[in-house]
């Protein structure tokens, strides 16, 4: 699995980075601050070897003032290996060279004439000590080869980082076991998930996870939950669906057989007339289920613009004119130039047609249907009201239900229309109530609507 997709390679790769950089970070300022001390003692030994020359010198000629120093030796042998990297000179006045060791040039290590230097002879760099001895006589210089500090610097450095080498590769196998033994939770919830069939939506057990996998795990029940009531919603949708369509289709069968069997033409057209009259039934029920299929959808929510509610008002009133007219019922509207909400065209439409249809039919002939659309300070209010019988309190909460229909009305139907409105109301943020129409005769129902977002 690559780092990218495993968890488990992302974080081992994470903590080695992390520890590196770290052990990095440290080693250089180790180093840096184990070269600086090292350079300082190397100082401090050149200025003690040049102080035990000059003590040497002083206890051999004393506090005399020859014009000549008088040094049996020329140069003194090397007495350890190392000793190759530091030299010393011996300068009578600073320009004749009466003493020196083996290893040091015939040439004068630094210019310098008090203090440290450094210089390049013979193309080797060395650090430098001169100082006087015997009252300005003598010119004592000591150094060392660069070379051979910055070797030691080198094998500093090497000290610090030949351990890195080897903890990284026991580290990455001792994270490896830890993050895997930590992530095991995660691989027996995958493992449970996976073995369920596809009917069982219990949630999971959350007591056996870590902390930081339990809000995983609930997000995983809480959309179990969600499936196992959307599946229980379709089963019962499917059910009541197959119901409701069996007997409009049973009716057209049933006037389709006397038709068949009619003695004359008035029979015969009696029977069409109420074949078609099913199935228009059939096809409004139909449009309706397929209304409600789509409106459990929730990506209506995404298409809300703003809209304006008295245009679709209009819109519907002018559809169903005939249909009300035909019934003897008058339609109003009481609404602004305009009113702006949040919502989808196409189903702010829905919502006032079934409203409207509803009162033409179930509000009895001769009445008026009126649509009042205002503006109040929580938003906007959508008022249907017809002059029929209305609906008891004690009924209101179930007309709301899919395939719920009152008792005693004598209109056909299928018990959709309220439930469409409901949920059409849902999907745009708002609230859908049933109250008494003024004067206490007939139904209101008001669709509360928030106010328009701004752009």
């Amino acid at each position: 699995m690559s780092a990218r997709g495993s968890l488990r390679a992302r974080l081992l790769a994470g903590v080695l980075l992390v520890v590196t950089a770290t052990w990095l970070a440290v080693s250089l300022l180790g180093w840096r601050r184990a070269r600086q001390e090292t350079e300082a003692l190397f100082d401090a030994h050149l200025a003690q070897s040049a102080a035990v020359l000059v003590a040497l010198l002083t206890s051999e000629h004393g506090d005399e003032d020859d014009d000549e120093l008088e040094l049996d030796v020329e140069h003194a042998p090397e007495l350890h290996r190392y000793a190759r990297n530091v030299a010393f000179q011996v300068w009578e006045r600073g320009r004749k060279l009466r003493v020196h060791s083996r290893n040091a040039p015939r040439e004068r290590l630094s210019d310098a004439e008090r203090g440290f230097a450094d210089a390049t002879v013979a193309g080797a760099r060395w650090r430098v000590f001169s100082t006087w001895a015997l009252g300005r006589r003598a010119l004592v210089q000591v150094g060392e080869r660069v070379e051979a500090r910055e070797a030691v610097g080198a094998q500093i450095a090497r000290h610090l980082l030949v351990p890195l080498a080897v903890a990284l590769p026991l580290l990455a196998i001792a994270l490896s076991l830890a993050i895997g033994r930590a992530l095991a939770p995660l691989r027996w919830l995958a493992a449970a998930v996976a073995a369920r069939d596809p009917d069982r939506l219990e949630p999971v057990a959350a007591e056996a996870v870590p902390r930081e996998v339990r809000p995983l795990v609930d997000r995983l029940n809480e959309l179990f939950a969600r499936i196992g009531a959307s599946l229980e919603r379709e089963r019962a949708f499917t059910a009541d669906a197959a119901h409701e369509l069996r007997t409009p289709i049973a009716a057209v069968r049933a006037q389709a057989e006397v038709a068949r069997a009619a003695g004359d033409d008035a029979e015969r057209r009696r029977a069409l007339d109420h074949v078609i009259a099913g199935c228009d039934r059939a096809a409004r029920l139909t449009d309706q289920l397929l209304t409600l299929a789509r409106l459990e959808q929730s990506a209506w929510a995404e298409r809300l613009r703003a809209c304006d509610l008295v245009a679709a008002a209009r819109a519907v009133l002018a559809d169903l004119a005939q249909a009300a007219h035909s019934r003897g019922v008058a339609l109003a509207l009481d609404a602004p130039a305009q009113a702006l909400v949040d919502g989808d065209g196409t189903l702010l439409q829905a919502l006032i047609r079934n409203l409207v249809d509803n009162a033409i039919r179930y509000g009895g002939s001769g009445g008026r249907v009126r649509v009042a659309i205002a503006g109040e300070p929580g938003g906007i209010v959508l008022r249907v009201e017809d002059e029929g019988p209305g609906i008891p309190a004690s009924e209101r909460a179930r007309v709301l239900d899919r395939f719920h229909r009152g008792m005693g009305t004598g209109e056909s139907g299928a018990g959709l229309g309220l439930a469409i409105c409901a949920r059409v109301a849902a999907l745009h943020g708002a609230r859908l109530s049933l109250e008494d129409a003024p004067g206490g005769r007939g139904l209101a129902v008001v669709v509360r609507f928030r106010p328009l977002r701004t752009a």
